[in-house]
């Protein structure tokens, strides 16, 4: 029976699971394996050792980077005889593109040190033959640096225990908005990271106009407070664990998620929509290819030439008018299917190319 080791390398250490990035790729589809009755377990890169992986077959490196770590990684790998993999989901191995990435656009490190950090990422990326990624854009450029590799888009999911009813069914006791009136609408805006400071700015200026006596926007995440200073009926959660991170997000009317428009955020994934409707909110969104390919009738995707303040009122208003419950009941119920963690598992199998997993 093949087995699949997931390799973190996060600044939480034992507890990647706080690490979004490690959650989605590596927590969520190493649980679905070992539901199927797959060996497979997560594990902080400096853990690694050619003992440990004596009973495995496969090892996926979580973005990984050239350090100690790895290289000691690697090489308890190649004694191990192990066919490793490396797992990305943003665009941070092309040293060309660090100008776009949210470490130097907000101000966290300097362009030289990101773009040496890039170099490290491409460094470690060269020892692979074997790539995923979460998006089929990041896909085109890891083909761009690596053409003969094989690379498998393994798009984010949805956990194997989520069940939306759970969510919908929730009574929302929270004291950042308990107590509102039945006329107050409320936005929400769920920051996965503290990288997202600029995409909030882009969009400021309209919640500066949509946010009024009625309609208050809840933030869930690290976040800059000087970002939305100015800013009216605001309520900032700086932190929450996940099940009540999207217990929040199902008690918001509409989610957004803004994204300036760079290749490192082309390259995103729509996570954060599948999440949102999956748990009945409709969501507002910045277009970009992961956002098209999940786009549904709960999504709103703003692109170029479209009117933000536009497509948040009209989400608003569609939300206080109320709609079809029985309607929108089946959709979260399709779409939390189809984006669920067991439906993208094949393709993680076929990736691995063991027959024994089926």
């Amino acid at each position: 029976m093949a087995s699949v080791i997931y390799l973190t390398d996060t600044r939480f250490g034992q507890r990647a699971w706080e690490h979004p990035s490690a959650r989605h790729r590596c927590y969520h589809y190493a649980d679905a394996l070992l539901a199927g009755g797959v060996q497979s377990v997560v594990m902080p890169m400096d853990r690694i050792s050619v003992k440990k992986l004596a009973n495995f077959d496969h090892v996926i490196f979580h973005r990984p980077t050239y350090n100690k770590r790895f290289i000691h990684a690697l090489n308890c790998c190649r004694q191990a005889s192990v066919r490793v993999h490396a797992d990305y989901d943003d665009l941070i191995f092309r040293a060309q593109y660090a100008q776009y990435s949210p470490l130097y656009i907000n101000g966290n490190r300097s362009l030289e040190k990101v773009a040496d950090h890039f170099d490290e990422n491409l460094r470690a990326a060269q020892c692979f033959d074997n790539f995923i990624t979460s998006t089929t854009f990041l896909k085109k450029q890891l083909q761009e640096v690596f053409p003969s590799a094989q690379v498998t888009v393994l798009p984010n999911s949805l956990p194997r225990v989520f069940q939306a009813r759970v969510f919908q069914a929730s009574v929302f006791q929270s004291s950042v908005i308990a107590g509102k009136q039945e006329s107050m609408l409320t936005l929400g805006y769920f920051p996965g990271s503290s990288g997202h400071g600029e995409d909030f700015k882009s969009i400021y200026s309209t919640l500066s106009q949509v946010l009024k006596d009625n309609v208050r926007l809840l933030i869930v995440g690290r976040m800059n407070a000087g970002d939305y200073r100015g800013l009216p009926n605001v309520f900032h959660v700086p932190f929450t664990g996940y099940s009540s991170y999207l217990k929040l997000l199902s008690k918001v009317d509409v989610s957004i998620a803004p994204l300036i428009n760079t290749i490192f955020n082309q390259s995103k994934s729509a996570v954060k929509l599948i999440e949102s409707v999956a748990v009945g909110t409709p969501i507002v969104a910045s277009y970009n290819a992961d956002m098209h390919d999940h786009h549904n009738t709960m999504s709103t995707l703003v692109g170029a030439g479209t009117d933000w303040s536009q497509a948040l009122l009209q989400a608003l208003t569609a939300t206080q008018n109320g709609q079809d419950a029985c309607r929108m009941s089946e959709t979260i119920n399709e779409l939390g299917s189809r984006y669920a963690v067991s439906s993208r598992l094949p393709l993680l199998k076929a990736h691995l190319g063991c027959v024994d997993l089926n």
